[in-house]
């Protein structure tokens, strides 16, 4: 079989996709499956769509992946041999107006309707998208993310001075702001990644927090930013599936993110599980994570057994299946 993989546009800020096949890919690779690059190099303008879809035609395979985002392209390329891979559909919570219009029509209707298989990679994402389209249920597979990251050996405490809470991401969605009132008084470190605006920035330093900040991290970095941190606070309000989650356990930090989808199922057993409207239960819960090690052991113990069912490998195995059925071999 060969598959041809194609990309959105390389932006340096944006890469999460791009993260994630360049795992899959080479475990793709060593089951017998030849594989090819494809990435749009065109900007997102209206010449620039219509000579990425021309692109994409040229550039066709056995079988054809879109990996995510520019689902608009899968229209440059045949249905009967097009995966569409959809990794949320954020748009249509956060856009308003003539841009939700053309979001629905461009990102949801006439991809899902070309795609001859889609993956998801929650079902949460599965769900939302039969609320647009029930008939597609036949067409749609959840292959979740793989782990992303090398899993450190098993360290049930770390040697810090006090405990250092960890938080990823700061866009609305992540509900920082929450996660900032419910720490307020508690004796911790913060380690943020992202970019904080200068409201943040002022709660943080009128309320007399320890902090550091980063806004863009390297792989090695990002490695250290998780080993020298103890508890990973990710109660976020929507996730396509929270990555995040599965990058600290395989870190040796204990989790605490949302008890709605898909943040619980990603999580398993080995994660606090909390209302993210309430600053109260995130609040109680990292008390609760400072203060018990043995608890905190037990969710660092329990999350290197949950980062096992998101191995590349089994992640690959899925999606060879639906390529087999793609190939009919």
């Amino acid at each position: 079989m060969k598959v041809h993989y194609f990309f959105r546009q390389f932006h340096q800020h944006q890469t999460s996709i791009e993260k994630l096949f360049n795992i899959i890919i080479p475990a793709v690779e060593k089951n017998n499956v030849v594989t090819k690059h494809v990435e749009n190099k065109y900007d997102f303008t209206l010449k620039g769509i219509l000579s990425t879809l021309l692109f994409f035609h040229k550039n066709q395979g056995e079988i054809n992946h879109i990996t995510g985002d520019i689902h608009w392209a899968i229209l440059g390329v045949k249905r009967d041999r097009t995966i569409l891979t959809i990794h949320d559909l954020v748009g249509m919570v956060q856009l308003r107006g003539l841009k939700k219009k053309i979001y629905y029509l461009f990102w949801i209707y006439f991809p899902i309707k070309k795609a001859k298989y889609i993956t998801v990679i929650s079902p949460k994402s599965k769900d939302e998208i039969l609320k647009y389209f029930p008939d597609a249920a036949d067409k749609i597979t959840v292959i979740p993310n793989c782990l992303t990251i090398e899993a450190a050996p098993l360290i049930l405490q770390k040697i810090n001075p006090v405990s250092r809470i960890l938080i990823i991401g700061t866009r609305h969605n992540k509900n920082i702001d929450r996660i900032f009132k419910s720490l307020i008084g508690i004796t911790c470190e913060l380690e943020i990644v992202g970019e904080l605006s200068d409201e943040q920035k002022k709660f943080l330093h009128e309320n007399r927090f320890t902090f550091q900040n980063v806004s863009k991290v390297s792989e090695e970095e990002l490695l250290q930013v998780y080993d020298r941190s103890d508890i990973l606070c990710f109660p976020s309000l929507y996730e396509g599936f929270g990555l995040p989650i599965l990058e600290a356990q395989a870190r040796n930090c204990a989790v605490i993110t949302s008890n709605i989808s898909p943040m619980k199922e990603v999580a398993g057993e080995a994660a606090e599980l909390v209302d993210p409207e309430s600053v109260e239960e995130i609040r109680n819960a990292v008390l609760m994570l400072i203060n018990d090690r043995e608890k905190r052991a037990e969710l660092i113990t329990r999350g290197h057994e949950n980062i096992k069912k998101y191995s590349k490998e089994k992640i690959a195995e899925q999606y060879i299946e639906i390529y087999r059925k793609i190939a009919k071999v």
